[in-house]
């Protein structure tokens, strides 16, 4: 009986825990036990939390959106493997700034942001098989202050 509150427990916390972070899957092995958690990203209501980085305040107002994959493929961060990426953590985008490829079917696919604002955090790392609706990276929305230097690659 205690080896089954066991097992039931670590299920809870395992399944508490990725449903509080921004992962989308996580594998526990034990023995002969196996633990396969996925989740959609855009499953839950919430938005994701960001960790701010140290020496920054995040303001309570400010909501962050995710950048979704728009079909499944390899995600690449960057035109090619030489080439700077699109975008870093801390670049600005303008709506339909191109931020990342998808390659699908030997197809190169542009993915673009939809909002204008701050990129808070890449979430996909380059040459990463994404299915449509993972989320990519997360921008914080927001006008361009006057006199920032726009980032163009």
């Amino acid at each position: 009986m205690s080896e089954t509150f066991n097992w039931l427990e670590m299920v809870r916390r395992v399944v508490a825990e990725v449903s509080r972070s921004d992962a989308t899957e996580f594998e526990l092995s034990q023995g002969s036990f196996r633990l396969l958690v996925k989740r959609r990203p855009g499953a839950r209501g919430a938005s994701p939390s960001v960790e701010t980085p140290p020496g920054q305040q995040q303001s309570e107002t400010s909501l962050v959106q995710l950048v979704a994959a728009p079909l499944a493929g390899i995600f690449y961060r960057a035109p090619s493997p030489t080439a700077p990426p699109y975008v870093e953590t801390g670049d600005w985008v303008e709506s339909q700034t191109v931020v990342g490829l998808i390659e699908t079917m030997k197809v190169f696919n542009e993915v673009t942001a939809d909002v204008a604002g701050r990129v808070v955090a890449v979430l996909a790392q380059s040459g990463q098989l994404v299915r449509a609706g993972d989320p990519l990276l997360s921008v914080e929305p927001a006008e361009q202050p006057i006199g920032a230097p726009e980032v163009i690659r």
